[in-house]
This record gives C-alpha cells, structure tokens and sequence, in this order.
C-alpha cells in the first residue's frame, strides 16, 4: 500500500513568521512531506531564499518545492545545500513510492521576476515521458481556466499546464499563484489543491492512499 501525507504552502512571499507556523503546524499534522509550490521570497535573492528553507528545513522534514514568479530566475536551477530541501523544476523524483514532477515560474504577465512563455512552459513540460500511474504534480502555475487560477477578475493560469494535466491526469497536482483562487478542484481525476497564499497563514493537508486523495484546506494557526 502507498500511503502519505503531505503538508502543501505556497506564496510564503518572504514571511519569516509565517516560515515558523508552517514548522509549527508540521509538528502538529506530522506529514512525510513538505510542498512548497513557487513565491518563497518577495522580490528576493538566493539568500533569502536560503533563509527561508533553513527555517523551513528545522521541521526535519522531506521538502519539495517549486520556485515562483516573485523569486529570482536563478532559483529555477537553484538546488540547495540543505539535504532536506529538493528543488523539483524540471525533474522527475521518486519518493515514498509515488514520482514528482515539477514545473516553477510564473505564467502571466505582470512584471514580476520569473515569467514564463507557454512556448517556455511546454519545452519544459514536454520532457515528462511515459509517467506512472501514481504522479504527483507541482507547479507554481495552476492550470488556465479553473476556479482555482481565477483572481476575482481574470484566470491567470496556464493553458500548456492545463495541457499536461489532461494528457497525463496527475492523480494530485499541487499549486498556488492566483491567491484568490484558494480551493480544491478536479480536472479528470487529477484533485488540483490551491492552498492560498501562505503569507496570509493558509495551507493544505493532503493524504494518499494508493489512487485515492483526500485534500482538505488548513491555516497555520
């Protein structure tokens, strides 16, 4: 039997207090996993992005994250020196029994540090071959045209994760960037679980059990 249970952030944007709820609130729900998909600084650098997953890492916990379009371009390629943290951009990874795929950067265009075409998006998705049964999925950007990537006004997600998602029907994708678009959706059998921005204490609770998915919205406190 596979079974996990994963503790889902994102948009953190830089709050150190918030870092600290989320060790915090792992102690209480005790996950296997840590996800953090995208927006860890505010404008950041490396730096503050080192800060922030040596904190996070204080959980003693497995984490995977994905970087955002508020953190810098480098963080797409960063790996950090902390052995508990594993950037996911770009790669396949095993864990648990189940593989991770991740995708970071920003889709729209508002300015912000890390934005990625859907032509960028695409290449970098299009690597993902032959994907078991048991995928997971993390991405900063949700898939276009979903309550979940909907900000109150527009649907800022994208359609080549949109794509990916309905080709390959990711039993769980992980996402954040529309802050306003905190929920859980399904699109096929993939649940798609926007925790809500971090930085305003809101987090998920996610288990797994073989196929199965049970996500439940959360706050830090």
């Amino acid at each position: 039997m596979l079974a996990m249970r994963i503790l889902q952030v994102s948009d953190i944007h830089g709050r150190l207090e918030r870092v600290e709820e989320i060790v915090k609130k792992a102690g209480e729900v005790k996950p296997d996993l840590i996800v953090v998909a995208g927006d860890i600084t505010h404008f950041g650098d490396l730096e503050d992005a080192e800060e922030i997953m040596d904190k996070l890492s204080e959980a003693g916990i497995q984490i995977f994250f994905v970087s955002g379009n508020c953190d810098p371009p480098k963080m797409l390629s960063w790996q950090p020196k902390n052995k508990l943290v594993e950037n996911l951009h770009g790669k396949s990874v095993e864990f648990r029994g189940f593989i991770f795929v991740g995708t970071g950067g920003g889709s729209g265009k508002f300015g912000t540090l890390t934005e990625l075409s859907e032509e960028e998006f695409e290449h970098i998705l299009r690597k993902f071959v032959d994907l078991p049964e048991n995928l997971i999925f993390i991405s900063h950007s949700p898939p276009h045209g979903l309550e979940v990537d909907f900000t109150g006004s527009k649907h800022i997600g994208s359609k080549a994760i949109r794509k990916f998602v309905e080709d390959h029907q990711p039993i769980l994708m992980c996402t954040g960037h529309a802050h306003e678009g905190r929920g859980i959706v399904k699109l096929g059998r993939t649940v798609i679980v926007n925790a809500g921005p971090a930085k305003d204490g809101f987090c998920a609770i996610i288990d797994l059990v073989d196929g199965s998915v049970r996500a439940e919205l959360s706050t830090l406190y």
